[in-house]
């Protein structure tokens, strides 16, 4: 996912080394954007902006990390979008999209507003900092969500894009129909989740990095013949599974 301006390279610029100084307020007002707060309805978070001024506002009724990644998508809008005139109304809907066809380019810009948020909220050089000597579990992900004050999907889904072990989280309807995933970098991309969860009141609960059969989670032939790592939680709207492959080998065969 490319940016007029990457993220990291506006915190660097600001001398910005350490989760508390990400003051967002400040990062906007940096980028001549003003931030109100007041309630909104129907939407999360909205931009007018010119060429060289924008306003935004957020929906002060949200959870305050809503509020904070809801701030950082609009200045995604406002860094990437900008236009002779920028004019956005965001809603909830569009804070949890993760996945766009190629010819949905209103979605596109939705999405690629999210990655620019998550990643001004926990920039790699940052962030490369915590996790690598922990577990791939619940645990870890409530850490980095509390140290870099996201919501636990967000950090589940930065922890598996920075991480070099092989994971996965995968993102399930309550019915148990699959939305969407992300794998990390060392896992080939012939290993998918299922589609669907056929007995998901069964499958769905809060784990922690318990051992289960890899064909719980995994469509292969090969995935009943190993075991991997799984974390599970729900986070008002769907359930996750943080997925671990703790012995590797498996990997390589399902890499055909």
């Amino acid at each position: 996912m490319r940016f007029k301006h990457e993220p990291e390279l506006i915190l660097q610029e600001l001398g910005i080394d350490s989760p508390e100084e990400i003051d967002l307020d400040l990062i906007a007002f940096t980028l001549n954007a003003s931030v109100r707060r007041a309630p909104l309805s129907g939407c999360e978070g909205q931009i007018v902006g010119t060429h060289s001024r924008a306003i935004i506002t957020i929906n002060n009724n949200a959870d305050p990390r809503r509020q904070r990644f809801s701030l950082g998508h609009e200045l995604g809008h406002w860094v990437n979008d900008r236009g002779k005139n920028l004019t956005y109304r965001c809603s909830d809907a569009d804070m949890r999209r993760y996945t766009a066809s190629r010819t949905d380019f209103t979605l596109q810009k939705e999405v690629r507003a999210n990655g620019f948020s998550a990643k001004l909220l926990m920039p790699g050089y940052i962030f490369n900092r915590y996790h690598p000597e922990r577990e791939i579990s619940a645990e870890t992900v409530n850490f980095l969500s509390k140290l870099f004050n996201v919501s636990r999907t967000s950090a589940s889904i930065r922890l598996v894009e920075a991480s070099d072990r092989p994971c996965m989280i995968v993102c399930w309807s309550p019915t148990g129909k699959r939305k969407w995933y992300f794998r990390s970098s060392t896992v080939p991309e012939a290993v998918w989740p299922h589609r669907m969860i056929l007995q998901p009141s069964v499958t769905f609960g809060e784990t922690n990095a318990v051992e289960v059969d890899a064909d719980q989670w995994i469509d292969s032939i090969r995935a009943e013949d190993y075991t991997l790592i799984e974390s599970q939680y729900y986070n008002g709207y769907d359930h996750l599974s943080l997925l671990w492959w703790t012995d590797e080998s498996p990997l390589q065969y399902d890499n055909f």
